[in-house]
C-alpha cells in the first residue's frame, strides 16, 4: 500500500507577503475624498495649536509662552525691522546670537506687517506646524509606496503629538525647522534635485545642529549608490544633479558661515558656543542625558508603545546592512540616532520639555510606523494568519491614538502653567524694569528674552548668548569676580537674576517673586560694584543643596555643606541664616542666636533674620530685644501680619511705665 503524499508547504517569498499584507487594495481615495484628507491634514493640526492657546489665556487671562527663548527671536527681529541690524539693542549690539537666523529674518519679515508679537510668533509656530503635517503625510505615503491607511496612522500620530503642539504655540523655530527637515526628506526621496538642495542648504539656518540631518542625507545616498544597481529600483541623482546641488548647497552653507563670522567673528552663532561652555559635559552627566532626557522622553506616554515599532525597524535595518541589503528607513534612523550623540558628547542637555529632541519625533513615528508594518508581515510570515497579523497592528494602532489623545489633554494644562509660570517671573520682571528704571540704564541678566523685548534697555548677558566676550570665562573659577569687574566696566546699573543661577547677598532686592512664586525665585537689584556682592557659582550650588537637606531635616549634613561654603565666602548672610535654622532644627539655642545675629550684621535689612530674631527672643522672655528686631522687621515691610501680631504681643507683656498715658 501506498503512503499517501504529504503536501509540501510551500515557502511564501518576500513579495508574495508584501503584496498580501497591505492596505493599497483595501483603501485608495479618489480625488475628492484626497481633496478631503489634505484639508484636514492641514487645518486639523491647526484647531489642535489654538485649542491650546485658547485654554492657557482662558486660565491665565493673558498671552505668553512656556519659554523665555522666543522674545530673543523677537528682539533681534524687531530690531531688525527698525534698524536692519541684526543688533541685540537698536543697532548698538551688532552679533550672532539667534540660534536660528532664518527663523529671526522671517519674524522680522512678520513686523513689517504687524507690531503684536504674540500674533506673529503663533502664526509661524501654528503655520509651520501645520505645513509639516501636509509635507509628513505627502512623505509617508511615499515611504509606504501609497499604503495610505500607515500614511494616515503616521500623519493622525503627528497631528495630535502633545509636544508639537506645545512647541507650536511657544514662538520658537522648532515647527519650522521640522517643516524643513521633512520637506527637504520629501524631495531627497523624490528626487528632486533642486528644491531638495535648497531645503539642505536651509537646514543649518534653521539650527545648528542640522550637520546631523545632513551627515545622514550624505551616507543613506552612499548607500543607495552601492545597493542600487541591483538590490533595489531608487532613481539616482544624474551627475548634472550632482552638480547643481552641490553648487546650491554650497553657496547657501557659505553664506551661514560668513553671516555668523561677520556679526561675531565665529562660523557659527554664539548661542552654540555659549550653551556648549555652560553646559560642558564636565559639569554634567552623559549618562544621565541618555537616560532621562532621551530614553525616558521616548517611552513617555504614547512614544512607549511606537518604541515597539521603532526598535523593531532598528534591528530590521541592522539585519538588513548584514545581508548587504538597503533599508529606506536609514536616513530616519541615522538622523535620530546622529543628532542623539552630538548631543551626547558636545551638549548633554535637552533643555525644557526636551526641545532639542522635538525634531526627532516626526521621524521617530515615521520609522515606529514601518516596524508596525514589518511587525505585522513577520507574524503573517510565521504564523500565516492575516486576522492576527493585522489584528496586532490595528491593537497597536488603536493603544497609540488614545494614549496620545489623553496626552494631548494633560500636555494643554501644562502649556497653561508653563506660560504663567514664565509670565509672573520674566514678563514681570521685564515690566518692572521697563517702568521703574531710566532708558539709559543699562541691565545684566542671565535670561535675556523677555526682559530684553519688554524692557527696552540694553542687555548684558551674563549667559553669553548674546553677549560674546564672556563666554569663554563662564566655568572660569573666579568667573563672578571677572563678571562684577566686567559689569562695572559696562556701565550696568541693575541685576536680574533667578537665584538659581546667580544669587545677590546682603542686598535687599527692588523686585521678588520669592513670597508668591517658588520655586525659582527672579530678584531685581540695583547693581553697585563696590557693595553688590554675587556669589560664584559652587556656593550657590552649595547653598541650594544645604536647603534641601534642611527641607528634608537633615540639619547635620546642612551643616557639614555650609560650614564648606563659609570657607569659600566667609561674608554670605544668608549662610549664617540657614545654619541659624540648622540649629533650631537641632535645638541648639546658642548657635541659633549667634548665626541669626550674623546675618543681620552682614546685612541689616535682612527681614526674614530679624523676624527670626524676633520670635526667639520673645519665646526666651527677652522682650526688649525681641521688639527691636521685630520693629524692624516693620520699617521693613509695615504690611507683615505676622510681625504685627507678635508685636502686639510683646507690648501688651512688657511692664508699662508709671505715669505715662495708655
Amino acid at each position: 500500500m501506498k503512503k499517501p503524499k504529504i503536501p509540501v508547504k510551500k515557502k511564501r517569498s518576500a513579495k508574495e507577503i508584501n503584496e498580501k499584507y497591505n492596505f493599497e487594495k483595501s483603501f485608495r481615495p479618489g480625488k475628492t475624498l484626497k481633496i478631503v484628507l489634505y484639508s484636514v491634514i492641514i487645518v486639523l493640526p491647526v484647531l489642535l495649536a489654538l485649542n491650546y492657546i485658547r485654554t492657557s489665556f482662558n486660565q491665565n487671562n493673558f498671552l505668553s509662552f512656556p519659554l523665555d527663548d522666543p522674545w530673543i527671536h523677537l528682539t533681534f527681529a524687531k530690531n531688525l525691522a527698525q534698524y536692519f541690524s541684526f543688533s541685540y539693542f537698536k543697532n548698538e549690539m551688532v552679533t550672532a546670537g539667534s540660534t536660528s537666523p532664518l527663523y529671526t529674518i522671517l519674524v522680522s519679515a512678520m513686523f513689517l506687517i504687524t507690531n503684536n508679537e504674540m500674533m506673529i510668533s503663533y502664526f509661524l509656530g501654528i503655520g509651520f506646524f501645520a505645513a509639516a503635517c501636509f509635507y509628513f503625510y505627502r512623505l509617508s505615503v511615499f515611504e509606504f509606496d501609497k499604503e495610505i491607511l500607515f500614511a494616515l496612522f503616521c500623519t493622525a500620530v503627528i497631528v495630535i503629538d502633545k509636544w508639537i503642539n506645545f512647541i507650536a504655540d511657544s514662538g520658537m523655530e522648532t515647527t519650522m525647522y521640522i517643516f524643513i527637515l521633512v520637506l527637504c526628506s520629501y524631495f531627497y526621496k523624490t528626487r528632486k534635485a533642486i528644491p531638495f538642495a535648497v531645503l539642505l542648504g536651509l537646514v543649518m539656518w534653521a539650527r545648528p545642529d542640522g550637520v546631523a540631518f545632513i551627515f545622514a542625507v550624505a551616507v543613506d545616498y552612499l548607500l543607495v549608490k552601492i545597493y542600487s544597481k541591483d538590490r533595489i529600483s531608487s532613481n539616482l541623482f544624474s551627475d548634472k544633479d550632482l552638480k547643481k546641488i552641490s553648487v546650491i548647497f554650497i553657496g547657501i552653507i557659505g553664506l551661514y558661515f560668513f553671516m555668523n563670522y561677520m556679526l561675531s567673528g565665529s562660523l557659527l552663532p554664539n548661542t552654540y558656543n555659549a550653551k556648549l561652555t555652560y553646559y560642558s559635559p564636565e559639569f554634567r552627566s552623559r549618562w544621565d542625558f541618555i537616560k532621562y532626557e532621551v530614553w525616558d522622553y521616548f517611552k513617555a506616554g504614547s512614544y512607549s508603545v511606537l518604541m515597539i515599532g521603532f526598535i523593531f525597524s532598528v534591528i530590521k535595518l541592522l539585519y538588513d546592512f548584514y545581508k548587504k541589503s538597503y533599508n529606506r528607513n536609514t536616513i530616519y534612523i541615522l538622523f535620530i540616532f546622529t543628532l542623539v550623540l552630538i548631543y551626547f558628547l558636545k551638549l548633554p542637555y535637552a533643555h525644557r520639555f526636551g526641545r532639542y529632541m522635538m525634531p526627532l519625533i516626526p521621524f521617530f513615528i515615521l520609522v515606529a510606523t514601518s516596524g508596525f508594518r514589518d511587525l505585522g508581515r513577520t507574524i503573517y510570515k510565521y504564523s500565516n494568519n492575516e486576522l492576527l497579523a493585522k489584528g496586532t497592528l490595528y491593537l497597536l494602532f488603536g493603544i497609540t491614538f488614545f494614549i496620545g489623545i489623553k496626552n494631548y489633554g494633560e500636555t494643554g494644562d501644562i502649556y497653561s502653567e508653563q506660560c504663567k509660570y514664565i509670565y509672573d517671573r520674566q514678563v514681570n520682571a521685564a515690566l518692572w524694569i521697563k517702568n521703574n528704571t531710566k532708558e539709559d540704564d543699562v541691565i545684566a541678566t542671565h535670561d535675556v528674552g523677555a526682559i530684553g523685548y519688554y524692557s527696552n534697555r540694553k542687555i548684558v548677558d551674563v549667559a553669553g548668548l548674546v553677549t560674546p566676550e564672556l563666554i569663554g570665562k563662564i566655568n572660569d573659577i573666579n568667573y563672578v569676580d571677572f563678571m562684577t569687574k566686567y559689569l562695572k566696566d559696562k556701565g550696568v546699573t541693575y541685576l536680574a537674576f533667578l537665584r538659581e543661577w546667580y544669587r545677590v547677598s546682603n542686598q535687599t532686592p527692588l523686585f521678588t517673586t520669592a513670597n508668591n512664586l517658588p520655586p525659582e525665585t527672579m530678584d531685581i537689584y540695583k547693581f553697585n560694584p563696590e557693595r553688590t556682592h554675587i556669589l560664584s557659582r559652587e556656593a550657590n550650588g552649595l547653598i541650594m543643596n544645604a536647603e534641601s537637606m534642611i527641607q528634608q531635616k537633615s540639619a547635620q549634613q546642612a551643616l557639614l555643606i555650609l560650614n564648606r561654603v563659609m570657607q569659600l565666602d566667609p561674608d554670605i548672610s544668608y549662610a549664617y541664616y540657614l545654619r541659624a535654622v540648622a540649629n533650631s532644627i537641632l535645638k541648639q539655642d546658642p548657635e541659633f542666636e549667634k548665626n541669626m545675629l550674623k546675618a543681620v550684621q552682614l546685612y541689616p535689612d535682612f527681614k526674614d533674620a530679624h523676624l527670626n530674631l524676633g520670635l526667639f527672643y520673645k519665646g526666651k522672655q527677652r522682650l526688649d530685644e525681641s521688639k527691636v528686631h521685630l520693629s524692624k522687621v516693620l520699617e521693613l515691610e509695615p504690611a507683615n501680619v505676622q510681625a504685627k501680631n507678635i508685636l502686639k504681643q510683646v507690648d501688651d507683656a512688657l511692664p508699662k511705665v508709671p505715669g505715662l498715658l495708655q
